[in-house]
């Protein structure tokens, strides 16, 4: 009997079906991003908890990856400029330089966050040109939307890009660079405004979302049997 009322009323008994799949599908992705996270986050932490090494070859090892390391060398003149960043509430720019080690191997470095007043004036940063050692946190490239970087092709300095990459920067450069960026420590005399985050959402989040996604699924099972009911008296009366 009841099977007549689905088939009676297939539309709402397809959309039924296919919400309670979307629903429960993005509940199951959002615990495995959740399971994701946190293995990230125990991996930050334990290499973290690490003492700092320092890197004289420039061979980065995937067991450095978040790793606080040291790197000794000079930065290039050149300057990247990340556009569009917003920082309590101001718009600013992350400021990037291509740091090259005693062995003349180059390494991008995340130097910080600097305010943007006037976007037709952008501003000069000055780099040391002395051989120093800089501390940071490696960390990967960022899989971010590429946009297309139309300042790569003028001879400026400093050049505004609208994504990161390293492909493309190594080719800018003609020179390749470490797979990794090294996120300048804020202790750092070449450091500015510290926003970069290892982890923007914790793993608890998405097992709450998880959790949200299923609690809507139960709704969607409840209404949709109050509906089979409903339909059952209906047709009994």
């Amino acid at each position: 009997y009841r099977m007549n009322i689905l088939i009676s009323n297939w539309k709402a008994s397809l959309t039924f079906f296919l919400l309670l799949l979307l629903v429960l599908s993005l509940g199951v992705w959002q615990i495995d991003r959740g399971y994701n996270k946190k293995e990230l986050e125990n991996t930050f932490l334990e290499r973290q908890s690490q003492p700092v090494k320092e890197i004289k070859y420039n061979v980065f090892l995937e067991s450095d990856l978040y790793r606080n390391v040291v790197l000794e060398g000079k930065y290039l003149e050149k300057i990247f400029f990340l556009d569009n960043r917003i920082h309590n509430g101001k718009p600013g720019l992350k400021v990037f330089s291509p740091f090259e080690t005693t062995n003349s191997s180059l390494v991008l470095v995340s130097r910080g966050w600097i305010e943007l007043k006037d976007r037709s004036n952008l501003p000069m940063i000055k780099s040391s040109k002395n051989i120093l050692k800089i501390q940071g946190v490696l960390r990967p490239e960022s899989k971010d939307f590429v946009l297309g970087n139309e300042e790569m092709n003028k001879k400026n300095n400093p050049i505004l890009l609208q994504t990161i990459n390293l492909s493309e920067l190594s080719n800018f450069l003609g020179k390749p660079l470490s797979p990794y960026i090294l996120e300048l420590s804020e202790l750092s005399e070449s450091a500015f405004v510290k926003t970069w985050q290892p982890i923007n959402l914790s793993s608890f989040r998405h097992f709450g979302y998880a959790v949200q996604w299923f609690g809507l699924a139960i709704v969607l099972i409840v209404g949709y049997a109050f509906f089979l009911r409903k339909g059952e008296i209906k047709d009994n009366e």
